[in-house]
């Protein structure tokens, strides 16, 4: 199965990475039990400062599942709710990514 990698990174405004984080795992929580097609939802978050990078990395069955998390319902209300408590520094940024080496785990 040729799946579909994405990683996307959030960059919240210095003191507003809590919320931030409130919402991600929010979304990850209704993506897990609403949307089959997407196969991995994982929030990671950068260690240093205020305002910390976070980054989700996403894995999707194929297009029509990265079309239905687009179209979500909790997608869309948590992006209206960053934009309306003005959360982010910069507009989210979503790269498509595929494996170019390495490995993903030991265990």
């Amino acid at each position: 199965m040729m799946t579909i990698d994405i990683m996307a990174l959030i960059y919240p405004k210095p003191g507003k990475a809590d919320r931030v984080e409130e919402l991600l795992t929010q979304a990850a929580k209704a993506v897990k039990a609403n949307e089959p097609g997407t196969l991995r939802y994982q929030l990671h978050k950068e260690t240093k400062g205020e305002a910390p990078t976070f980054i989700m990395l996403e894995t999707y069955k194929d297009m029509a599942a990265i079309e239905a998390h687009s179209k979500s319902e909790d997608f869309k209300h948590m992006g209206r709710t960053m934009k309306k408590e003005d959360l982010l520094a910069a507009p989210m940024k979503v790269l498509f990514t595929k494996e170019a080496g390495g490995y993903a785990s030991k265990l």
